[in-house]
C-alpha cells in the first residue's frame, strides 16, 4: 500500500491514558440519544400531549425537530466503532460480540414496553406481534414495532449483516477505502434503478454514514492520507445527497414541520465533523469516567424512552409541559441504568462466552481474518 500523506500528517497517537479509551464519543452517543429524546418528547406528533408543545413552546418546537439528525450521528458513530470491533476478529467472534450487545437489554425493553403499554390501555398490538418483536426481525415480517425507535435497530442489522460478509472476505484496507465508496453508490443506482430489494438490502438512504464512519476509523487507525481523507469526503456527499434529504422528509412527516435543505445539510455534516473531532484531535484524550457510564446507558435510554415517556406525559401534562417531559425523560433514565446494571453487565458477558463456543466450531474456519485491530487499544461502549 503507497502511502500519500507526508510526514507532518502522521498516524494519530493513542493516548496512553486509560488505553486511549474513546470517553468523548461515549459522550457523542449519549447526547445523540438526548436529542431523539427531545424530538421524541416535545416535536414529533403524539395523542400524548393534549396540546402540543409546538403551540406551548414554538421555539422550543423549531429547535428540538432536529433531533431527527441524533439517529444520522448514531449511524456514523456505528460505521466507526462496528468496524473497530470486527477488524481482526474471526466470524464467530463479531457476531457473538454484537449479539450479546444488542438483545439482552433489547428483549427486556420489549417487554417492559409492551408491559406499560397494556397497563396503560393500548390494544394494537397482539402477544404474536411481541414475540416477533423479540427477534428485532420485526419489520421483515410486516409487524409493527412495539416501540417506534426500533426501526433503526433494523437498519444495523443490515448494515451487521454487511460487516459479516465483509470478515468472511477479509476486511484490508483497499476493500475497505473501495467498499465505502462503492456500497453507498450502488445503493442509491439500486434505488433509482427500482431494484427495491437491492437498495433496501444496502441501506441506501443510510449507507453513506455507515460508510463514512468506517473510513474515520480507518484513518484513526492508519494515519491520515489524501486517499482516505478523500473516501472520507466522497461519503460526505453522498450523505449530503442521500441521507440529508431523508431525516428532512422524516421530520416533515413525524411533525408536520419542515426544514430548510442548508439545515439538513449542515446537520450531517456536524455528525461527520463530531466524530472526526473526538476521535483525531486532543479532545480524544478526554478521560472522564463518567463520560464512558452515560455512553453505557445510551442504548437502553433509547430503546425505552419513547413509548414509556409519552405514557408518563400523558398523565402529567397538567404539571406544564416542560415538567412533564422532564419527568419523563428522567423515569425513561432511571430505567435505562437498572437495565444496563441489572441486565447488560451481569447478562452479555456470559451470552457472549457461551456464543463464541458455540459458534465457534461452526464458524471458525470460515473466516480469514486479516491484520491486527486497535480495538483492545482504542475502546468505546459499543453501540
Amino acid at each position: 500500500m503507497v502511502e500519500l500523506s507526508p510526514p507532518a500528517l502522521a498516524r494519530p497517537r493513542v493516548p496512553e491514558r486509560n488505553a486511549g479509551r474513546f470517553a468523548l464519543l461515549d459522550g457523542l452517543r449519549f447526547a445523540a440519544a438526548l436529542t431523539v429524546v427531545a424530538f421524541h418528547f416535545t416535536a414529533r406528533k403524539t395523542d400524548a400531549w393534549a396540546t402540543p408543545v409546538s403551540e406551548q413552546s414554538p421555539a422550543v418546537f423549531d429547535l428540538t425537530k432536529y433531533g431527527v439528525f441524533g439517529v444520522d450521528l448514531f449511524f456514523v458513530i456505528s460505521g466507526f466503532v462496528i468496524l473497530m470491533t470486527a477488524w481482526g476478529r474471526p466470524l464467530h467472534q463479531f457476531v457473538s460480540s454484537r449479539v450479546s450487545r444488542l438483545y439482552p437489554a433489547y428483549w427486556v425493553c420489549v417487554l417492559l414496553t409492551a408491559g406499560v403499554l397494556v397497563f396503560n390501555g393500548a390494544h394494537w398490538f397482539t402477544t404474536s406481534d411481541v414475540l416477533i418483536n423479540l427477534t428485532m426481525a420485526q419489520e421483515a415480517f410486516n409487524v409493527p414495532h412495539i416501540d417506534g425507535v426500533y426501526w433503526t435497530l433494523w437498519v444495523e442489522m443490515r448494515f451487521y449483516a454487511l460487516m459479516a460478509v465483509f470478515v468472511i472476505v477479509g476486511i484490508s484496507e483497499r476493500r475497505l477505502i473501495a467498499f465505502s465508496v462503492l456500497w453507498p453508490v450502488a445503493a442509491a443506482i439500486a434505488e433509482k434503478t427500482q431494484l427495491d430489494f437491492v437498495a433496501y438490502v444496502l441501506v441506501w438512504q443510510h449507507a453513506a454514514l455507515f460508510a463514512g464512519g468506517m473510513m474515520l476509523f480507518v484513518i484513526v487507525r492508519n494515519g491520515h492520507s489524501f486517499v482516505r481523507w478523500l473516501a472520507v469526503g466522497t461519503d460526505l456527499l453522498l450523505a449530503l445527497a442521500t441521507s440529508a434529504p431523508e431525516a428532512a422528509q422524516r421530520i416533515l412527516g413525524t411533525t408536520g414541520s419542515g426544514v430548510p435543505s442548508l439545515a439538513a445539510i449542515g446537520c450531517v455534516l456536524l455528525c461527520f465533523v463530531a466524530v472526526a473531532l473526538v476521535t483525531m484531535t486532543r479532545l480524544r484524550r478526554v478521560n472522564w469516567k463518567w463520560l464512558s457510564v452515560l455512553g453505557a446507558l445510551t442504548y437502553p435510554l433509547y430503546l425505552l424512552h419513547e413509548q414509556i415517556g409519552w405514557a408518563v406525559i400523558e398523565h402529567t401534562q397538567q404539571l406544564g409541559w416542560f415538567p412533564a417531559a422532564l419527568l419523563a425523560a428522567a423515569i425513561a433514565l432511571g430505567l435505562a441504568a437498572a437495565v444496563h446494571f441489572l441486565v447488560e453487565r451481569p447478562g452479555g458477558p456470559v451470552l457472549r462466552r457461551r456464543l463464541t463456543a458455540g459458534l465457534a466450531p461452526a464458524m471458525s474456519g470460515s473466516t480469514r481474518p486479516t491484520g491486527t485491530t486497535t480495538a483492545e487499544n482504542l475502546k468505546v461502549s459499543q453501540s
